[in-house]
């Protein structure tokens, strides 16, 4: 196997797992909204969503894979942007708790 190819295939991977990432962090975060189940940002959920957002920006450098770096990193975006958005709302109803 050529090491182009290899390289191809190992970023396409990187990309395939940065969207299956982002998709069971996101339903997680579903899932713990629905259940009423307490989610830590701070533990591995956030450091899972980092993981699929770097491997999205590493697989954004092939051409074959950039949709998928693209997918990736946008499904990343938007758990950070969502739990920015309920942490700010949350904040403006309690500030105190």
């Amino acid at each position: 196997m050529e090491l182009g190819s290899l390289k191809s295939t190992l970023i396409q991977g990187m990309g395939w797992l940065s969207v299956v990432i982002g998709l069971v962090c996101l339903a997680i975060l579903n899932i713990s909204l629905l259940s009423g189940y307490n989610l830590q940002i701070e533990n591995k959920f956030s450091s899972w969503v980092f993981i699929s957002s770097v491997l999205g920006v590493i697989s954004l450098i092939n051409k074959k894979s950039r949709t998928l770096g693209l997918w990736g990193l946008g499904i990343s975006i938007f758990i950070g942007v969502f739990v920015m958005t309920i942490f700010v709302l949350g904040w403006t109803i309690v500030p105190f708790p």
